[in-house]
């Protein structure tokens, strides 16, 4: 039987121009909704330092005193609320950026080995029961384990319909907030995956942090991070991830491994494990509160 290209099948080949129509108009629109974010002002790196220019991306400064980069033109927390939606980040923000919608987060992240490593860092880091919270728990897949591990888990969304959508899906206590501009009880375990970047306040965020915590208790964090096995001097940062990582929508920060050390020193924590990594652009960095060490 003789096989011929689209271009003979007139039908076939409109379908296909269809789709492709269809999609683009539906990635132009969607980025045209979020690029119109209102936007504030940052003139300062969360350390204070002064910021130097980028020349790889006009949004971002450089801090002269930990190397961070620094959005200087981060979104407004109220419009951010309506960004990390069901609908908006979980949605149609995902669709565009090929990545799992929410519902199917869970089977992905099973898959990939994320959830794997996580638990792996909890067995060699943490107690092996108590109290976890994680801050931006999205659909829940880690607190879903650890809950049949036997932990008191809660989880913590900024928006209430994803907060709704896991209550529902999960069974979890899921709080809905801004940390750290909400309450939370006391834990032995603090979880943060993929959080720390997006944060307008990463000092506040981990000193709130440090109070919650029991003594003994640990705090898992993950976030791209540029450590110097990766290059301090690549041009562009993180290479071939440097324009998924310098999304001046999401992403408020970009840490080295020197900003962090210098974070975790003016929060009054000790690092465990600032070598650990899921992937590049997925670097964990696990700490411990000072006070009260043996």
């Amino acid at each position: 039987m003789l096989h011929f290209p689209n271009i003979f099948h007139p039908v076939r080949m409109a379908k296909s121009a269809y789709r492709r129509a269809s999609t683009f108009t539906y990635r132009h629109l969607v980025e045209r909704q979020f690029r119109n974010l209102r936007r504030g002002q940052c003139d300062r790196c969360w350390c204070s330092g002064e910021l130097l220019p980028f020349k790889w991306h006009p949004s971002y400064g450089v801090c002269a005193n930990c190397g961070c980069y620094v959005n200087r033109r981060p979104p407004l927390a109220e419009d951010l609320k309506k960004f990390y939606s069901l609908d908006g980040y979980w949605g149609a923000w995902m669709r565009i950026k090929g990545a799992p919608t929410i519902e199917h987060r869970t089977e992905n992240d099973l898959r990939d080995g994320r959830v794997e490593c996580w638990l792996s860092l909890i067995e060699r880091y943490g107690p092996p029961s108590g109290r976890v919270i994680e801050v931006g728990c999205g659909h829940a897949v880690l607190l879903r384990e650890l809950h049949e591990r036997g932990y008191d888990c809660i989880g913590v969304e900024i928006s209430e319909d994803v907060s709704a959508w896991v209550r529902s899906h999960t069974g979890l206590r899921i709080i809905t907030g801004a940390f750290p501009k909400i309450d939370l009880p006391e834990c032995d375990m603090f979880l943060a995956l993929d959080v720390l970047e997006h944060v307008d306040d990463p000092v506040g965020f981990l000193l709130k942090t440090h109070r919650l915590l029991r003594p003994g208790g640990i705090v898992i964090l993950q976030q791209p991070t540029i450590r110097p096995e990766q290059g301090y001097n690549l041009d562009p940062p993180l290479g071939e991830d440097f324009k998924r990582m310098f999304d001046d929508i999401e992403h408020l920060w970009i840490f080295t491994s020197i900003s962090l050390r210098l974070l975790a020193e003016l929060t009054d924590f000790h690092v465990l494990d600032d070598k650990s990594r899921w992937r590049q652009c997925h670097e964990i960095l696990v700490l411990r509160p000072k006070v009260g060490e043996t």
